[in-house]
């Protein structure tokens, strides 16, 4: 017969301690959980001013959910201050400047503006397959009525979203400022 060997396990002092931190841990946490909570009007607490204003409420399971925490400020790279630029900028160096924001600027109002007139064009089109709310059905569509309703629906999104896209696109143009030429005679 096979004898068995007994296992003792052999801790130093440093793992005794730290499993009883953990049991302490787990016993206070234990009898925290099972602590009175109390409601007085709109405040919930373990620890009413006056207990005869508040009412107890039932023991229920505790449910705790951790927020998410803000991350530090970054700290921001040694940017030169606007005034400590305009100081140190020649007379020179801020008009050859002026041009090239004029350039920028004519630039973008440029882009915004084929941007709505694209825009625009695809609403037309939009419209005229929309048909006042009746497109000319596709044969995939004549014995799928539903098919043919759920494409309605979609256009008339479509029409809306190209609606709202050409309503900030002019307001992004109206905001962008009116550049004349950008060189000088």
């Amino acid at each position: 017969m096979h004898k068995l060997r007994r296992l003792h396990p052999v801790f130093n002092m440093s793992q005794l301690m730290a499993l009883g931190f953990g049991v302490s841990a787990a016993i206070s946490t234990c009898a925290w959980a099972q602590e009175a909570i109390y409601r007085c009007g709109h405040e919930y607490t373990n620890a009413p001013r006056d207990v005869r204003q508040c009412e107890r409420m039932a023991a229920q399971a505790v449910t705790v959910i951790t927020g998410t925490r803000p991350s530090p400020p970054r700290a921001v790279a040694a940017a030169p201050s606007t005034a400590a630029t305009e100081v140190r900028t020649s007379p020179e160096t801020a008009r050859s400047a002026q041009p090239q924001q004029a350039e920028r600027d004519l630039h973008a109002r440029t882009i915004v503006g084929q941007e709505l007139d694209k825009a625009r064009q695809q609403l037309t089109l939009l419209v005229q397959e929309y048909n006042d709310g009746e497109p000319v059905k596709w044969a995939s569509e004549s014995r799928h009525h539903q098919r043919y309703l759920d494409r309605v629906t979609a256009l008339k999104a479509s029409i809306e979203r190209t609606q709202r896209d050409i309503d900030s696109l002019q307001r992004e143009l109206d905001r962008r400022p009116v550049v004349a030429s950008t060189r000088a005679p």
